[in-house]
């Protein structure tokens, strides 16, 4: 509290309510002077100490003064005897402005340990770790989730597979079993609806069209000869075909992928009647690779048959 202060000399007193303080404790420091103006700003009381709000009120003092009272909260975050500073005060009095300072405050700021340390900067030591013993079973549950879900999954493909039946023709004599290719028929279908979609005479999705239909004839054939062609480059799947397809196919294959490439890679803008030519090549590329296939199937057959024979005769 600032008090018995004099204008125009310029005095002014602070007092402290009590010599003991806790740190971090919040405290009321109480500043009034008659005919102030304000405090100056900014309002700082060194690095001990941090100020968390002010306020001021006007009071009606004895002898018909009024004076102006300041309310600080302050917070301390030191041990030990410290000083508060002086503060400034700012004053407007026959015509002329002035500040004055307050005279030092002495603290004495003490831990919040208790009574069991005298020193008050001691501080407490750490505390010795708790074990805490608890079971988790979240990745318990997590496991046996992700093992039901692939049980689930291989139990349906042994179900899908047990289900495939080979379509026997029901003649006299010995009977061969005849496997119905869905593979070109569905490859077929994907190339009709690009067809119908309209991408291919669009200049601005004609190319989309072109990838459409490299992604088609690409899982037909790893449909139609089990190789995975997804991550595949065009030279990396014809090394593959050399080992499982005639060699009339991977040529046929291999020359229908560079012209697309030339679209994909190349920068090649194709026009609407050569991406329908290009469409009309992948038909004949499915039909044509089916053809070879039964082809060599029938004459695999038929030097069975032969054989048969001669060996009956």
């Amino acid at each position: 509290m600032v008090r018995d202060l004099t204008l125009p000399d310029g005095k002014a007193r602070a007092v402290k309510w009590r010599d003991l303080a806790q740190a971090a404790g919040v405290y009321a420091l109480l500043v009034a002077m008659a005919l102030v103006i304000g405090l100056r700003e900014p309002f700082e009381l060194g690095g001990a100490f941090e100020v968390k709000r002010k306020l001021s009120e006007n009071r009606k003092s004895s002898g018909g003064r009024t004076t102006r009272e300041w309310q600080v909260e302050v917070i301390a975050w030191e041990l030990g005897d410290l000083v508060m500073p002086g503060i400034t005060v700012t004053y407007t009095a026959f015509g002329r402005a002035g500040q004055v300072e307050t005279n030092r405050i002495r603290l004495k700021i003490t831990g919040v340990l208790g009574d069991v340390i005298d020193d008050p900067k001691a501080m407490r030591g750490n505390t010795p770790p708790a074990e805490l013993i608890a079971r988790d079973w979240f990745w318990l549950w997590v496991a046996a989730a992700v093992g039901a879900v692939i049980g689930a999954a291989i139990g349906l493909l042994v179900y899908r597979n047990k289900r495939r039946r080979r379509v026997t023709n029901l003649v006299a004599g010995m009977a061969r079993p005849r496997r119905i290719d869905m593979t070109s028929e569905r490859a077929l279908e994907r190339l009709l609806a690009i067809e119908k979609s309209g991408v291919l005479d669009r200049d601005e999705d004609r190319k989309v069209g072109y990838l459409e239909m490299i992604e088609v004839i690409r899982d037909y054939l790893g449909a139609r000869y089990h190789i995975a062609t997804g991550e595949l480059t065009t030279s990396e799947l014809s090394r593959r075909l050399e080992r499982v397809a005639p060699e009339q196919e991977r040529l046929l294959v291999e020359a229908w992928l560079d012209a697309c490439d030339l679209v994909r890679y190349g920068g090649l803008r194709a026009t609407s009647a050569q991406a329908r030519h290009q469409l009309d090549d992948a038909r004949a590329l499915v039909v044509t690779t089916t053809q070879m296939q039964d082809a060599a199937r029938a004459t695999l057959v038929a030097s069975e048959k032969s054989t048969k024979a001669e060996e009956a005769a």
